[in-house]
């Protein structure tokens, strides 16, 4: 199974052999897309099969995400660019190619926690609130991500928040939220930046969601 996602959808595409060129064919009285993927790394094809235009994003100008498996495909180029240019054609080609990824590790973090899942804030209301998870749970080396030791106390795990937080505020980042690094919960309202958490009464940090 292919997943192709952006930042506004998610399309499951299936394919008969997974990664070996393939076709798959629908019915013919149905408008259909023929939908290439070619591996930018070899330039060979990896498949290619039928799509209908509802099972494609309305347009790949947003960086997309090809998975196959538990392997995360990039798409680099895509030709043409619109539904409604691939739909107009009948065609649709993708250059895609293996996401590089760092180590967790290695990556300097804003903010301290992060939420389960994607788009976890889409369909949410000014005073509704969800759970989010403390990244220094997944991490071996705290300290050179700039997180708080596993054992830190609240204040101290407050106070590298508050930090942090600092520096996410200096950058202007559409859609960011709040949370509560003690009480691990998160709200889309930036306007309740630095207003008290409902829970322990510390102000609340700037939230990026995932």
């Amino acid at each position: 199974m292919f997943m192709l996602q952006n930042r506004s959808q998610v399309t499951y595409l299936r394919l008969p052999a997974l990664l070996k060129t393939s076709t798959c064919w629908q019915n013919k009285d149905t408008t259909h897309i023929i939908l290439t993927l070619i591996d930018d790394d070899s330039d060979s094809v990896m498949a290619s099969l039928e799509m209908l235009p509802e099972e494609l994003p309305d347009s790949f100008e947003i960086n997309s995400l090809l998975q196959v498996a538990a392997e995360e495909k990039s798409v680099i180029h895509a030709e043409p660019v619109t539904k409604a240019e691939f739909t107009k054609s009948g065609k649709l080609t993708l250059r895609i190619c293996k996401v590089q990824t760092m180590a967790t590790e290695a990556m300097c973090f804003s903010q301290l926690d992060i939420t389960e899942g994607f788009d976890e804030n889409q369909g949410l209301g000014a005073d509704d609130w969800i759970k989010t998870r403390p990244l220094n749970a997944t991490l071996n080396n705290t300290e050179a991500s700039g997180q708080p030791p596993r054992d830190a106390d609240s204040d101290k795990v407050y106070r590298v928040a508050a930090t942090l937080s600092v520096v996410r505020e200096s950058i202007p980042i559409e859609g960011d939220g709040v949370y509560c690094p003690i009480c691990h919960i998160a709200n889309i309202d930036i306007g309740k930046l630095h207003t008290p958490c409902p829970n322990c009464c510390r102000g609340l940090l700037k939230f990026g969601w995932a």
